[in-house]
């Protein structure tokens, strides 16, 4: 069958209502196949033989959904199985909530919409948060993983990434210095040669490449994924972009295909206000690297202020992507171009 571990781990959930308030929207980005948009919170990351994983707590249609998921090794593990006790908050007792006996490890569909290997594990109900007067949780995961023998397992588990998105890049030099992008790439997106999406904020258009974009935003290719029915395979399409103005788009496709921000960035007209402006921007698409870029020149109480209004905007507009037009013949020309 194959060589069978097992551990048991403790997780305590805090700020319960917070979390619970974001099942609405969690919904509604479920709905539209935009999972990387999705909120959750995280546990971990634990060891349990040479496997390193985390949990990860989705509110998600009056539930709140707990999923297991692999940090390193996946391709090893053939099957899992879990027992869930949780706190009874009257009796300070643990009671047994939920059994899974040997399962396939198989992504669910959030895990295969973000392309990571992620099970659902547990669903809490409504009614077990509304016991919980402390606004916690606690439950403890007695989990037991079968694995492939015919596989040779490290000998020691991987070292799991960092918990940062894909765009985070070594330390820069210098505020504005590029480190992993060519030159090419900056005169192919002023070019627009062999651009396969057009985006228009405020009325102007910019021409770009669906697999930089993708490659250098998990956002970007969420967003894509979902739209990849309407938008079809190989026809240009004419995307429209909510909660970015036209500036601070251009500049975070700037520093997409270059990792970097123009040299004269810090010359434009209220730079702080740029500055505010584009961290919004690279805080909706994940570009965590523009973000500490940005963060440097805003104080502490700014970017939590920033935050702040995030949090309240943030699933106003499910989908920050909407097809405007599907045509290989349009001309982006016509468009109105203005620059706020």
């Amino acid at each position: 069958m194959g060589t069978s571990i097992e551990g048991v781990f403790t997780v305590e959930v805090q700020k319960l209502t917070e979390l619970v308030s974001q099942d609405e929207a969690n919904t509604a980005l479920l709905k539209l196949g935009s999972f990387e948009r999705m909120y959750y919170a995280k546990y971990g990351p634990f060891t349990l033989g040479n496997i390193t994983f985390e949990i990860r707590l989705y509110p998600l249609g009056g539930l709140l959904q707990s999923h297991l998921c692999l940090l390193s090794n996946a391709e090893f593990v053939k099957k899992f199985g879990s027992i869930t006790l949780l706190i009874n908050p009257k009796q300070n007792a643990w009671v047994m909530s939920n059994i899974i006996y040997q399962k396939d490890f198989k992504s669910d569909a959030i895990g295969e919409g973000m392309g990571v290997p992620m099970v659902n594990f547990q669903d809490f109900g409504v009614a077990l948060w509304k016991e919980h007067s402390k606004d916690c949780l606690g439950f403890k995961l007695i989990l037991g993983l079968i694995l492939d023998d015919s596989k040779k397992v490290p000998s020691k588990p991987n070292k799991p990434e960092p918990a940062v998105h894909p765009d985070v890049k070594p330390p820069m030099e210098g505020p504005h210095r590029p480190t992993v992008c060519s030159s090419d790439l900056i005169t192919t997106l002023l070019s627009g040669d062999f651009a396969d999406i057009h985006f228009v904020v405020d009325g102007q258009t910019f021409a770009a490449h669906k697999a930089v974009l993708a490659a250098r935003s998990s956002v970007f290719r969420s967003e894509f994924l979902a739209l990849q029915r309407e938008m079809g395979q190989n026809s240009p399409v004419l995307i429209s972009i909510q909660l970015v103005d036209a500036l601070s788009f251009k500049y975070l496709l700037h520093f997409i295909y270059t990792d970097s921000l123009t040299p004269d960035f810090d010359e434009l007209a209220d730079p702080l206000e740029r500055y505010q402006r584009l961290f919004i921007a690279a805080h909706l698409f994940k570009m965590d690297g523009l973000k500490l870029i940005c963060e440097k020149k805003l104080t502490g109480a700014v970017t939590k202020n920033i935050l702040s209004i995030l949090d309240l905007i943030n699933f106003q507009i499910p989908g920050l992507l909407k097809i405007v037009q599907k045509d290989c013949d349009m001309k982006p020309e016509e468009i109105t171009t203005t620059t706020k």
